[in-house]
């Protein structure tokens, strides 16, 4: 009765295999106890009733201080069954079980996708030849089910061969790997992790890693030159320091688009609106005073869920002004609270007899969802109406985009405390993590084109478009719009965005990229180079070798006098 039998033995070490090291030490004390004291049977039936959570534990990797926290919360707030439920949901959501990317650094992963893109190509090869195109077929449906990848276009060969090139690559499988670090920050979020009390907007996780990214990416740029057919060449840092890719420079651009905006908005006597939509508080998971929200426990929305939300929202209110003849333009912005959990700040410009009807329309939408929660009406949707004698509406949304992108002229971030810089970092690490657009305009005209025009110098000026050319040269983005054809030009603008013919590209499938500008059938072609991407230092490829299919291919087959890319100003 008291001592185990070898079959009872072999059973608990089969169950123990799959705890830490640590507890299973500690379990087989706590059986050796009962073994005496209660006898194997009890024992036995108390393993039962904690092993599972311990081997729920075990696979969350480094995740686990946290998630044994909350699961101990959630056992005191709604018992040990509802928290056992939410670590079985916690590891589902975690895919790539055979090693823990989360892990995972530089290096390591880049050998783990390594091995696992080799191992996918050999099984996939032995398959199609030893048992034909139905298994092979098979074979990719349970990784990308594995991967978390969706894939319908089964009956599509031509899409099925590009998935499996795409497949036998290590960057495919670094980029999905990299797709769990999103699910790792919603669990941490939903373990309290994120919080003004602790790490505002993102967890400490996720913050290291985006600055490890960071470096890994600088380093890239630097290592890594463009070359084009006239023996120019440029590393990709000088590249992307030129572009909008560069934090000053990509400021600079949306606070042009801003304030032309402002100004045409004032020359037709528009009324400025500055709205603030939030989120119902089952998407918040933390107070500012560091304690949960009840809602948010009943379903845990993930902060992609929440900004689903603000989408939905804005395209039922943006239904609704079109149905009924109010246009509106602007901008938004978005940024997290504390928590993480999005909201939105929207500049928007309106005919003054239409503001009245575009605010309801706005809080009216904004409280369908639990709009009779309390505080839901005064804070769900904030409405500041543009007083020009008090101060321009580009004033309002400055400070917005500034803290979004690199906190200049922002000494303290209200929200956390945390500096300007720092708070904008912060931002920046989780529209990244969680893969949000922080900006966007709705209304106006392209910004495509106005790129596109910038790109040329002024000697060069395109003969069918002079004048709109020279407004956005001079960074003009009221008279550019204007001649565009106005805010509410919508398809009607004067010029369009011009693309290649489609060309096939390294998985099989026809691309097109952006050459130029068009107006009717006239063209003014603005990317007159052909550029190869190779180490720095490399020999550059002889007028008769094949040039590398690269994503920043751009040959028009006309000749062109070599030029200095622009700086945008």
């Amino acid at each position: 009765m008291f001592n185990p039998t070898p079959h009872c033995i072999e059973w608990r070490n089969e169950l123990l295999s799959d705890v830490s090291r640590e507890d299973a030490a500690e379990l087989r004390q706590r059986l050796d106890e009962l073994d005496q004291s209660e006898g194997c049977v009890a024992a036995n039936t108390w393993l039962r009733s904690v092993i599972e959570r311990l081997q729920l534990l075990n696979r969350v990797s480094i995740m686990r201080p946290a998630v044994e926290k909350e699961a101990d919360r959630l056992a005191e707030q709604m018992g040990q069954h509802a928290a056992l439920e939410w670590l079985r949901g916690v590891v589902q959501r975690l895919r790539y079980i055979d090693r823990l990317i989360t892990d995972l650094n530089g290096e390591e992963l880049a050998k783990w996708a390594e091995e696992k893109s080799r191992r996918f190509e050999v099984d996939l090869t032995r398959e199609a030849m030893e048992s034909g195109a139905a298994y092979a077929r098979r074979y990719m449906a349970e990784n990308l089910l594995a991967a978390g990848v969706t894939f319908t276009d089964w009956e599509d060969g031509d899409k099925v061969a590009a998935m499996a090139a795409r497949m036998i690559l290590p960057e495919w499988w670094i980029r999905n790997a990299k797709k769990q670090f999103r699910v790792v920050e919603d669990i941490l979020r939903e373990c309290g992790q994120v919080s003004a009390k602790g790490s505002p907007y993102v967890s400490v996780w996720s913050l290291n890693r985006f600055r490890k990214q960071q470096q890994s990416n600088r380093s890239f740029l630097e290592s890594w030159e463009a070359v084009n057919q006239y023996n120019q060449s440029y590393t990709l840092a000088d590249l992307s320091d030129r572009g909008i890719s560069n934090p000053e420079n990509r400021r600079n651009e949306l606070m042009v688009r801003i304030r032309g905006t402002e100004e045409l908005a004032t020359e037709l006597g528009h009324e400025g609106l500055f709205i603030t939509l939030t989120c119902p508080s089952k998407y918040h998971a933390v107070r500012k005073k560091g304690t949960r929200v009840r809602k948010f426990d009943e379903s845990r929305p993930t902060v992609r869920d929440g900004q689903k939300y603000l989408c939905d929202t804005w395209a039922k209110i943006r239904a609704y002004l079109k149905r009924n003849g109010l246009p509106v333009y602007g901008i938004r912005t978005v940024e997290p609270n504390h928590d993480g959990c999005p909201h939105w700040h929207m500049l928007m410009f309106c005919d003054k007899e239409h503001s009245r009807a575009v605010i309801n329309a706005f809080k009216y939408y904004g409280l369908m969802e639990d709009g009779k929660e309390r505080g839901a009406k005064k804070h769900r949707v904030t409405v500041v109406r543009i007083d020009p004698e008090k101060g321009q509406a580009s004033g309002y949304v400055a400070k917005y985009v500034s803290k979004n992108i690199d906190g200049k002229h922002i000494d303290t971030d209200l929200e956390t405390g945390k500096s300007g810089t720092e708070a904008a970092e912060r931002i920046t690490a989780w529209s990244r993590r969680h893969g949000i657009r922080q900006f966007q305009f709705f209304g106006g005209v392209s910004v495509t084109v106005w790129r596109e025009l910038r790109r040329f110098k002024v000697e060069n000026a395109p003969a069918l478009c002079t004048d709109i050319f020279h407004a956005a040269k001079r960074a003009d983005w009221k008279a550019f719009t204007e001649l565009m054809g106005g805010v509410f030009a919508g398809r009607n603008q004067t010029l369009k965005p011009y693309y290649s013919e489609p060309e096939e590209n390294q998985f099989g499938e026809m691309v097109t990229s952006i050459m130029g500008v068009s107006r009717g059938l006239e063209v003014a072609v603005t990317r007159l180079y052909e550029w190869t991407v190779q180490k720095v230092g490399a020999q550059v490829l002889e007028d008769d070798e094949v040039v590398p299919w690269t994503r920043v291919n751009n040959c028009t087959g006309g000749e062109a006098a070599p030029i200095p890319i622009p700086v945008y100003h």
